[in-house]
């Protein structure tokens, strides 16, 4: 079992990754190439602080004892972080094949780490269960905390670019409210799998999960998914008038609610090795 510091280390990993992927579904020549180098700049500055937070953990499991799952995992977050500098660095230049490749490979890299990082989480087999809804889990939990990230973002962009078009700010909302709709039903589902098919690890961490962590569970779906929900409506509704300083303040709160949300879920991670 993860101690709660390498959980929540995850996160920021998750944010950087995340945003890049809601980046993906913006039209990149409708909007100013500023946007992108702001936007892509606070998302480097958290996979940094991502990665160095979780350098210690590498170094101490590496200096323990020698694991090709631990030592791909760094090198693959290595690779992210060498690729999502190479891309900062083609937002200044004009060469577009070097930055598609850049931005293709921080995507690339990343996925893969992400993927690798939730070996640690569980100690089942690989053709289990849970080596299948682990990584669902913390890709769908990525895209949420990118999307909302990255919606807040682009809507502070229409205060300074007010006559750009709506299109890309729906864009990301809609990115943002399917994410959000598919964790909610991955979530439901989730614990059902793990309890039929589940091995006894995760058995275990349910049964620890109901009995000992219902509230922090409850709180957590609240806070971080029907909250959300409910915002989520509210932000179409300003839109549609439209008024993008109003959608701006609720993606705010939306992203207030996502944020604790899934540090909350980082706690029950920790506290049960279970990825809700």
């Amino acid at each position: 079992m993860q101690g709660f510091s390498s959980s929540f280390l995850i996160f920021f990993y998750q944010i950087a990754l995340g945003g890049l992927l809601a980046l993906a579904g913006t039209p990149f020549h409708e909007i100013e190439r500023a946007f992108y180098k702001s936007t892509a700049g606070v998302l480097y500055v958290i996979a940094l602080i991502g990665m160095w937070g979780k350098s210690s953990f590498y170094l101490q499991s590496l200096g323990q004892q020698f694991s090709w799952a631990v030592s791909l995992e760094v090198f693959f977050h290595g690779a992210f972080i060498l690729s999502f500098t190479y891309y900062m660095i083609s937002l200044w230049g004009e060469r577009q094949a070097f930055r598609a490749r850049s931005f293709a490979s921080t995507i690339l890299s990343g996925v893969v780490g992400l993927v690798l990082s939730t070996l640690s989480f569980h100690s089942s087999g690989i053709f289990s269960i849970e080596t299948l809804l682990y990584p669902v889990t913390f890709l769908l939990s990525a895209l949420l905390l990118g999307s909302v990230t990255v919606g807040m973002l682009i809507g502070h962009w229409y205060l300074i670019d007010t006559g750009q078009s709506l299109e890309p700010f729906i864009r990301i909302y809609k990115f943002f409210v399917i994410t959000l709709i598919l964790q909610c039903a991955f979530f439901a589902l989730a614990p059902l799998a793990l309890y039929l098919l589940g091995n006894a690890q995760s058995l275990a961490g349910m049964e620890r999960l109901w009995q000992r962590h219902s509230t922090l569970l409850v709180t957590r779906v609240i806070v971080g998914q029907v909250a959300p929900l409910i915002l989520s409506w509210m932000i179409w509704r300003t839109l549609l008038i439209p008024h993008t300083m109003a959608a701006t303040g609720l993606f705010y709160i939306a992203l207030l609610g996502v944020f604790v949300g899934e540090i909350l879920g980082r706690q029950i991670l920790a506290l049960t090795s279970l990825p809700f």
